[in-house]
């Protein structure tokens, strides 16, 4: 995304992030969590390769957590839906659905 891009969707953004969605200093002092139980429910943790918020460090965490292999998404940030190229991440979601273990696929 071009940085007139970017400026023109923080000027949107400014009104509505006054104000924190959550404490990350309280989240931080609970981690780390026991893992969850075995089963049987599929887990798809996907990442963006640009995010800041959640870095490849906190995606291994949380592929880690469910013990799944993370899927990371090149040249993409954190709110992948709403990136220019938000196609990238509908792909991988859409691959994973479509090869969960089942006798029909999805979509």
């Amino acid at each position: 995304m071009d940085d007139s891009m970017v400026q023109r969707y923080q000027e949107l953004m400014r009104e509505s992030s006054r104000m924190p969605l959550f404490d990350l200093r309280e989240l931080n002092a609970s981690l780390p969590v026991p893992s969850v139980p075995k089963s049987s429910i599929e887990v798809l943790v996907l990442g963006a390769e640009n995010d800041f918020i959640v870095d490849a460090q906190g995606l291994d965490e949380t592929s880690s957590f469910y013990g799944v292999s993370p899927v990371c998404i090149e040249g993409v940030a954190h709110d992948m839906m709403l990136d220019c190229t938000w196609d990238r991440g509908a792909k991988a979601v859409l691959s994973w659905l479509n090869n969960l273990p089942s006798k029909r696929h999805l979509l």
